[in-house]
């Protein structure tokens, strides 16, 4: 039943559906009718815009006749009083092709167009018009001449030409004699005889103005009007022809009438209808005539053209809507009637889908429900993850800092220099990386959203540098691979008190050499920096690709993004003390090929070829990529050289340099670079025309001096690894020290007897070869693979100011006349007992010359026990150091030298069993390398004492004696370790474990202190609030202690802890109320020097 009423309805909606058709042609008719009645009133208002013509004859007949008063012309009078005024006439009336004044008599002047030039023809010869000879009127002479277009002078030759004979036109006799002007279609003057509309008035029945209008300018308005695919058709009354559209066809017409005619191909005509030309309702009437099987709605009009009364025709064909609609609707209710018997056999069909279908759709509907229910419960777990995730990065961050101030109490058990102390150090450090690692992790969101923020801090950039090698050197040696810190030029000692980011710098160089050591199994990991004067053509050169298009898109796009970034430059640029840092990390590993360059930087890629068996998410270098260009910097692969092994990343970054180190002080040419790499221009003196430095930079100048008579220390190394040695002993001949190298222990001796057999036969010391056992072009390979510099050799001597090296390491001039020198010897070079007997021997036969050995060992492995070996095999001015040898180790090992500070005579009253420079190099406090720097002593140590006493500013060991603090902590070992550092301090502590019972007992302390009458006394020194505990925030708890301040008239101190160290931190905090934020684990020094800060304030 339901199938056969399914059936009926389309039957049913047949009659409707006609009816519907029926009122769309009524409604397209109607809009049909409509367009054409907008056509004809844009027809009718380009006639009016064309109306004021009508009367220009008229005007200008009247105007002449004033100025004339009735005077009889002479062509005299013509060309001074008429033709003026129609050269005024012709330069501003629109449409004119030409204008002229005719004479009864025959005098004529006409200006005119003709070849796209302004020409005037005129005749100066008369007759009497009341003469009734031919022959005198047919023989009038007339002349044409070129007329200047902006004055309407003549000039050049007449040229005669046959005469015109106009009096007899029938247009002048019909202006002659009419009072309101006359106005034809007739034919143009100049040689292509085009049409023109020509108005004419007399002039006091004398003469007649005649203004002719160009024909196919005026219907030019008319067809530029959009008809829609109309065609027009335009003629004059008495059947002048001026547009006709419709191919094929003729029209004639015959009063208000319009006969359409077919044109045949044999010429002959046909008569297809009538169009009437008369107006019903304000509009034309429509005529259909069909033409060659087209129907065309034809519309007749009247129309006035400057007087010339024409008639119009529209055509249109009916293609449009209508008669689709027409033709159309008898083939829609064909297929109407075939989709009612499709129906009819469709439907049984349907039936048995449609119960298929439906329990189809019954399990989907369960599967969906499923799936919508899993997905709910996914996204749950999602948030639920993210807040847990949220919550536990705090809980890892307070352990971390909970571990790091463990360690910072365990600094002051141990012993100055001893193992447990270099231990501890090194687990403050690997906190400190692990607490590094969370955060990046936690940044990379940041980064994607452009949160990121630098946050400005001084720091010690070669500190830096040394502690991010050290960190990684004993991780390289487990494998097999030296990780070196090459001083290269100097420039980043000379450079080293920079302010910037120091924390995300350091994590760009942990990423980098983690990467480096990780996949490198042989060889060594050189890192190197060296320092230029910033450029914004050398930032955008170096930032490849997306450098250069940010720099183009600000130029020509103004992108807001590449606009900021651009400002950003230019702000580091113009900054006095602005330097750029150039940093390299070269290893000796498998590589990354060339077409993987770009792509390695995009997160969580990995080259495959590289990173086989290896673990990672490839975020490392993503991240690295982001920070450097924040930092107003880019990051590449250099290419290298054919047939060498490893990957070579440089990355540049903007920092500017402490008021104590300003660029201004250095001269130019320190910081001029060679095009396309790092090597400084070198200017040397020579002493002596046979001594010759290989160096590979072109930019060398070479000044000979007289040799100074001045004693030089010779050293020799001993040391295992190629690139180590390598950097050691360049290092050491920029500072004009004699070196010579042993590559093997068994090369020792030789090398040793070569510098005594010279030793004991000259009476001082001048300086010789660099190198008496390597070959001589060690310098040949720059330090950076890629170098482009042509090598040359050039004579050798002192470097002048412009090496940095010279102006870090101040040289003086000894005392004494004796010869100094310094063997540094890896103890795992070879066996250690026959490299001690070699040293002795050495010394044993050594005339005018005071020799001292440094012995470099591993810092995990004591292989130098002095006490199994023969006193006589024992010097006790040797020095034991740890590796590596790099950073201050090997500028304590210069020092050591005369020339730069050292002594020759050490202390023999008994052997100092080990000197570690790196316990001096790092104090005790392990965040000192992140506090404010100072100007360091004179031997560059900066002991932990100096530095609490600079900043707590107060040389008593309890500078909080007296002072009451409150702790408010939620983890029970920070508040521990906060109450244990506030006891060593002096201060009295009470504490409690939530921002509500902070709130209560500064309440009733400040209650207690009213009822005392010492309502002015704070009932707490200082409030040390942490930001994240339960019932109660410190930042809610600030706010109501604040609130609560007012009415007592007091202000106390809230120093907030966090175990959040990002800057948006100490902003909330800061907003809260807070006076300082402070990171945890708290530290003494950074207390102290809030304390300091918010007691000044």
């Amino acid at each position: 039943m339901q199938a056969f009423a399914v059936m009926l309805l389309p039957t049913a909606l047949i009659p409707c559906w006609y009816s519907m058709i029926s009122r769309v042609e009524r409604q397209v008719n109607l809009n049909s009718q409509d367009f054409h009645s907008k056509l004809h009133y844009e027809i009718e208002n380009t006639e009016k815009f064309l109306h004021p013509i009508n009367s220009s004859a008229t005007n200008l007949a009247g105007v002449l006749k004033l100025s004339l008063n009735g005077t009889k012309l002479s062509f005299s009078m013509i060309e001074t009083k008429v033709a003026p005024l129609l050269f005024q006439a012709w330069s501003t009336i629109p449409y004119l092709s030409q204008i002229s004044y005719t004479g009864l008599e025959g005098l004529f002047f006409s200006y005119y167009t003709g070849q796209n030039q302004t020409l005037a023809v005129y005749s100066n010869s008369s007759y009497n018009s009341r003469s009734s000879a031919p022959n005198v009127k047919k023989n009038l002479s007339c002349y044409i001449q070129h007329v200047n277009h902006e004055t309407g002078e003549l000039y050049g030759n007449s040229i005669e030409c046959p005469s015109l004979n106009l009096v007899s036109k029938r247009w002048f006799q019909e202006a002659l004699n009419s009072p309101n002007g006359y106005a034809s279609l007739e034919t143009g003057w100049n040689n292509s005889q085009d049409l023109i509309l020509l108005s004419s008035a007399r002039i006091n029945g004398e003469g007649v103005i005649s203004l002719g209008f160009s024909a196919q300018l005026l219907t030019t308005r008319f067809t530029s009007i959009d008809r829609q695919g109309g065609s027009l058709y335009l003629a004059t009354k008495d059947g002048k022809v001026l547009i006709e559209e419709l191919k094929n066809t003729h029209m004639v017409l015959a009063g208000n009438m319009v006969s359409v005619q077919l044109m045949k191909p044999n010429g002959e005509k046909k008569v297809l209808g009538n169009v009437s030309c008369i107006i019903k309702d304000g509009s034309p009437r429509a005529s259909t005539l069909n033409i060659q099987g087209t129907e065309y709605m034809f519309y007749c009009s009247s129309l006035d053209i400057v007087g010339v009364q024409s008639v119009y025709v529209l055509a249109f064909p009916q293609k449009g809507l209508v008669s689709l609609v027409r033709k159309n609707w008898i083939v829609a209710l064909a297929l109407l009637i075939v989709i009612i018997t499709s129906m009819v056999v469709s439907i049984l069909s349907f039936a048995y889908i449609f119960v298929r279908a439906a329990k189809r759709e019954m399990h989907l509907c369960a599967a969906l429900i499923k799936q919508m229910e899993a997905t709910q419960q996914a996204e749950r777990k999602s948030m639920n993850k993210s807040l847990a995730f949220a919550s536990a990065s705090h809980d890892v961050r307070a352990s971390l800092a909970g571990l790091t101030g463990l360690i910072e109490m365990c600094y002051e058990e141990a012993n100055p220099g001893s193992e447990l102390e270099t231990n501890l150090r090194q687990m403050d450090t690997c906190a400190k990386d692990l607490l590094g690692l969370l955060n990046s992790i936690l940044d990379t969101s940041k980064i994607e959203a452009g949160k990121m923020q630098l946050e400005e801090e001084e720091f010690d950039l070669a500190q830096l540098l040394e502690d991010v090698v050290d960190l990684y050197h004993p991780v390289g040696i487990k494998k097999g691979v030296d990780v070196v810190l090459d001083p290269y030029d100097g420039s980043a000692i000379k450079f080293s008190q920079v302010k910037g980011d120091r924390g995300k710098l350091k994590q760009i160089l942990c990423n980098l050499l983690s990467n480096a050591v990780k996949f490198t199994c042989e060889g060594h990991v050189t890192v190197r920096t060296w320092v230029r004067k910033p450029s914004l053509q050398n930032s955008i050169i170096a930032s490849s690709h997306n450098g250069l298009m940010k720099y183009l898109q600000c130029l020509f796009h103004k992108s807001n993004e590449a606009y900021n970034d651009l400002e950003a430059m230019n702000a580091a640029q113009q900054d006095p003390n602005a330097m750029e840092f150039v940093f390299e990390v070269d290893d000796t590993g498998n590589g990354i090929p060339k077409e993987k360059h770009i792509s390695v930087f995009e997160n969580y890629v990995q080259v495959k070829e590289t990173a086989l068996g290896q673990g990672g998410t490839g975020l490392g270098l993503g991240i690295v990529q982001s920070l450097v260009r924040l930092m107003h910097g880019d990051i590449s692969i250099v290419d290298k050289e054919i047939g060498e092994k490893g990957t070579c990343f440089r990355f540049n970054v903007i920092l500017s340099t402490c008021d104590n180190v300003s660029c201004n002080n250095t001269k130019a040419e320190d910081l001029e670079m060679v095009d396309g790499s790092h090597i400084p221009e070198l200017t040397l003196s020579t002493p002596s025309p046979g001594l010759w430095l290989r160096t590979s930079s072109s930019k060398l100048t070479v000044h000979s001096t007289p040799s100074p008579k001045v004693t030089t220390s010779h050293v020799v190394l001993l040391i295992q690894n190629n690139e180590r040695r390598r950097t050691s002993q360049r290092f050491m001949e920029n500072l004009s020290i004699k070196v010579s190298v042993a590559k093997q222990w068994e090369h020792l001796p030789s090398t040793l007897q070569k510098i005594k057999h010279k030793e004991n036969h000259s009476c001082h010391n001048s300086l010789g070869k660099s190198d008496l056992s390597s070959p001589s072009g060690y310098l040949s390979s720059s330090a950076s693979n890629n170098s482009s510099g042509v090598e040359k050799d050039v004579p050798l001597s002192s470097m002048d100011g412009s090496n940095y090296m010279l102006s870090v390491f101040k040289r003086t001039t000894p005392k004494f006349a004796s010869s100094f020198i310094l063997i540094v010897i890896d103890a795992c070079a070879g066996p250690f007992l026959e490299l001690c007997r070699i040293v002795a021997e050495f010394k044993k036969g050594l005339h005018n010359a005071t020799c001292k050995v440094v012995w470099l060992e591993k810092p995990t492995m004591r292989n130098i026990n002095f006490k199994h070996i023969e006193e006589d095999l024992v010097d006790p001015n040797d020095v034991v150091i740890s590796k590596p040898f790099h950073g201050s180790r090997l500028y304590q090992v210069v020092r050591l030298l005369p020339e730069f500070g050292g002594t020759l005579q050490g202390n023999s009253s008994k052997l100092k069993e080990e000197i570690k420079f790196q316990a001096e190099k790092v104090p005790k406090d392990p965040s000192s390398s992140r506090s404010k720097p100072r100007s360091p002593p004179s031997n560059g140590i900066l002991t932990k004492e100096q530095e609490i006493q600079e900043i707590g500013n107060s040389n008593d060991e309890k500078p909080l004696s007296g002072k009451k603090l409150l702790v408010a902590d939620d983890n029970v070992l920070l508040r521990k370790l906060t109450v244990a550092g506030l006891l060593k301090l002096g201060a009295i502590a009470e504490t409690c474990v939530n921002g509500q019972e902070a709130l209560d007992l500064v309440c009733k302390g400040l209650s207690d202190q009213r009822k005392l009458g010492a309502s002015n006394i704070l009932p707490y020194d200082y409030v040390l609030m942490d930001c994240e505990m339960p019932m109660m925030n410190g930042y809610e708890a600030t706010k109501q202690i604040r609130k609560m301040e007012k009415s007592y008239g007091v202000h106390i101190p809230i120093i907030a802890l966090t175990a959040h160290t990002s800057g948006g931190e100490a902003k909330v905090a800061i907003e809260a109320g807070m006076d300082v934020h402070l990171g945890k684990p708290l530290k003494k020094e950074h207390l102290l020097e809030a304390i300091r800060y918010i007691d000044t304030k």
